[in-house]
């Protein structure tokens, strides 16, 4: 057996295949070449103490590591935090399997082979079914793959490289250069007080007070959907038993943010709340229900209310653009329109604040004639002489 290298690490023969031996982090490490030339065997040697000396996790370990492992490792995290987006991640990562092979190895995944997986997505044809009631001709359209969708699943592969950098099975040296594509814009889709009123008579009876509820308050469907009366609703009351205020809280369970928050019972939501408990159920906890049974999926009644009071392109989460534009122009501060709609971020915030052209335009006449009139009064700073040298 022929050893070289002492003091650097060793190198030596096992049949006709060279091995290497050499110490990280004071355990020996043995490790074959799978090589019968030497040189082989010295240059694996070399690249292994380089490791060690930098701190990298080795190659030894790094290189069995697979994309089906790191898929694996990402959706049991997102369970452990109980993510509610674990199906949206299932989606992803089994996109990304079919693509790279489930025995991929992580080290081989660079940045130009997710270039090329960016590429075939984008050449990708999907199919989108058009809202109930349309012609049968229209029934189905293609379309590509938005950039969005696939930035969303580039993020999922880096995602899955983090994890096992925190695992210490890969180094950071291993993370490829993700490419982040341009996505469109965010949406405008918002609706103005008297165009609501529209699309509210245009609503089936069950669903009218409940969107009301998302146009002044800004919330997600599902967490409208969620209140019950015992637990969510707190009721003042006058003498004669009427409603008149109180408070109502989101339940952590049903917040995306997973923050449980309380609004006051007040301005509109004192006579949709009392709209509700008039229309309220015995046997049904739910504040917002339909014959006695909670309000589930109102796609196809949606589309229809749309249509028919001219706003084909609204979608119920324009309610929640429409709250934080409306509080906004109502000259409610920022932070305080935030605890009401329950957006953790000013950017957030932001993105959902929505201005249109007419908007820009009244401004423009705004300030246009601000500066006439402030024309039109003397100056109040007089102009200093200057001081002759």
């Amino acid at each position: 057996m022929s050893r070289e290298m002492r003091g650097s690490g060793t190198v030596y023969k096992r049949g006709n295949v060279w091995w290497i031996q050499f110490c990280h982090r004071g355990e020996s490490k043995r490790e074959s070449s799978h090589k019968p030339d030497r040189k082989d065997a010295l240059k694996l040697l070399k690249k292994r103490i380089g490791e060690s000396a930098s701190g990298r996790v080795l190659g030894s370990v790094a290189e069995k590591i697979t994309l089906e492992e790191m898929a694996k490792a990402l959706l049991s995290n997102y369970r452990l935090l109980e993510n509610r987006s674990v199906s949206t991640a299932e989606y992803f990562t089994k996109n990304l399997l079919d693509h790279f092979g489930k025995e991929a190895r992580a080290v081989d995944i660079k940045s130009d082979k997710i270039g090329e997986y960016i590429e075939a997505r984008q050449a990708v044809m999907i199919t989108v079914k058009k809202p109930p009631g349309q012609p049968d001709a229209e029934e189905e359209k293609a379309r590509r793959f938005s950039n969005a969708s696939i930035n969303r699943e580039t993020a999922c592969l880096r995602h899955m490289f983090n994890l096992m950098v925190e695992a210490k099975r890969l180094s950071r040296d291993d993370v490829p250069s993700v490419p982040r594509l341009e996505e469109a814009p965010a949406r405008q889709g918002f609706l103005d007080p008297p165009e609501f009123a529209a699309l509210q008579k245009a609503l089936p009876a069950y669903l009218q007070n409940a969107v009301h509820f998302l146009y002044v308050t800004g919330w997600r469907k599902g967490a409208m959907r969620s209140l019950q009366w015992a637990r969510d609703i707190e009721l003042e009351r006058d003498d004669d038993g009427n409603i008149t205020g109180g408070a109502i809280t989101l339940q952590a369970l049903y917040s995306k943010n997973k923050l449980a928050w309380k609004i006051a019972i007040s301005g509109d939501l004192v006579e949709i709340i009392r709209r509700a408990w008039a229309d309220r159920e015995a046997q049904c906890p739910y504040v917002f229900q339909n014959d006695g049974a909670p309000i589930g999926d109102f796609r196809k009644a949606w589309s229809k209310a749309r249509k028919a009071a001219g706003f084909p392109w609204l979608l119920v989460h324009d309610m929640r653009r429409s709250c934080a534009r409306n509080l906004s122009r109502a000259g409610v501060p920022d932070q305080v329109s935030m605890r009401i709609t329950g957006h953790v971020t000013q950017s957030m915030f932001d993105r959902y604040n929505v201005t249109d052209d007419r908007e820009v335009k009244e401004a423009i006449v705004n300030v246009s004639d601000y500066i006439a009139k402030k024309a039109a009064k003397p100056p109040t700073v007089v102009p200093m002489e200057r001081k002759s040298a």
